[in-house]
């Protein structure tokens, strides 16, 4: 999807290795009651879906930095940062 939207192959795969040293240091953040409902407040304070709430909630929850491609629901509404924002 990131080569077809940005019509930039070097950039997706700078993106490619961004997402796979996330895969690699074991990136992954289970749900617990707390972040639920992080996520559920979160989703009515902004409008989203809850699995973009969710993702915002993780975030937070780990003090680490959230990077997205959703411009429109997390981007720029300060939820997560651009991967173009950390090249």
């Amino acid at each position: 999807m990131a080569v077809r939207v940005w019509r930039d192959p070097a950039a997706a795969d700078r993106l490619r290795r961004l997402v796979g040293a996330i895969a690699e240091d074991g990136g992954v953040v289970g749900v617990d009651g707390l972040i639920a409902a992080s996520a559920r407040a979160i989703a009515v304070e902004h409008d989203l879906s809850t699995y973009d709430a969710a993702y915002v909630a993780a975030a937070r929850a780990t003090e680490a930095t959230l990077v997205s491609c959703d411009v429109r629901d997390l981007v720029s509404r300060g939820l997560a940062v651009a991967p173009s924002s950390l090249v």
